[in-house]
């Protein structure tokens, strides 16, 4: 009887570890909002590229909602100008010339304290295109940097 108990501890106890990593590693990630529940970036964390232009393509930029770097902004770069600094569940739109741009998700650099660190960005490459939905989101994934994807 008591051997049986012991497997079944054991078991239990291996069980418990599983289920736990799993929880620990979905937290972490972040969730796309819907853009219709996104709040806008505030005027005054726009810095570029916010005034609409009918000669550019209308590029907007969702960040995800989630646990992970909820308590920092994060910024977008694109031609090496800060676009905005964005909270999780935010969205904005931005207006830029056709083509293929590089875009880079980084810390916020007017952030302080544990909000003042920094990673190397992933650079994307999104191809922008006046005639289509250029939607993208700031994910943070399983890649441990955020990122800027397509909807």
């Amino acid at each position: 009887m008591t051997a049986h108990l012991l497997i079944l501890s054991l078991f239990m106890k291996k069980l418990f570890l599983v289920l736990s990593s799993a929880l620990l590693l979905t937290a972490c990630g972040s969730s796309p909002v819907v853009i219709q529940k996104a709040k806008p970036v505030p005027q005054e964390r726009i810095m570029a590229y916010g005034e609409p232009n009918p000669d550019y393509a209308k590029v907007t930029i969702i960040r995800d909602e989630g646990f992970q770097g909820g308590g920092c902004y994060l910024g977008v770069m694109y031609k090496q100008t800060l676009l905005a600094r964005f909270d999780t569940a935010e969205k904005a739109d931005f207006y830029i010339p056709e083509g293929d741009h590089k875009f880079a998700v980084i810390s916020d650099p007017y952030g302080r304290g544990l909000c003042s660190g920094s990673w190397d960005p992933a650079v994307e490459v999104q191809h922008i295109k006046k005639d289509q939905d250029n939607i993208y989101r700031i994910s943070l994934g399983p890649w441990r940097r955020p990122r800027l994807l397509p909807m």
